[in-house]
């Protein structure tokens, strides 16, 4: 990835006000045709449990960056993609310059999609 993502699944563990805090993010959605058909499968519901589940993921240094750093996003995951009919999808890797995952009521990884998808 060479941008930066926002994502407003606000009940993800790693969404912190709208950015992402994973160090690796997978989106998922082999034969997709539309960002319907996408979804981010690093996602998992805000709680203590997944807290701690997740902590190998969480990108530390971004978040740290990120506390003395407000005037740019320092949180940058690698974005890891099977959508293989994206525009975007290089090698398996996102290299769209500003990518946003939806999912404002999203509960688990089907409440979620990669709104950067563009069909090839």
């Amino acid at each position: 990835m060479n941008g930066e993502l926002s994502c407003s699944a606000l009940n993800c563990v790693h969404n912190m006000s709208g950015l992402c805090s994973a160090n690796v993010i997978n989106i998922i959605g082999a034969g997709a045709h539309s960002s319907m058909e996408t979804m981010c499968n690093t996602f998992a519901p805000k709680g203590i449990k997944n807290a701690i589940t997740h902590l190998p993921n969480m990108n530390m240094i971004g978040e740290i960056k990120q506390i003395f750093t407000k005037n740019s996003i320092q949180m940058i995951p690698i974005i890891k993609c099977e959508a293989m009919n994206c525009i975007y999808n290089i090698d398996r890797k996102c290299n769209a310059d500003n990518i946003q995952i939806h999912g404002p009521n999203a509960e688990n990884t089907q409440g979620t999609q990669c709104e950067t998808f563009k069909n090839r």
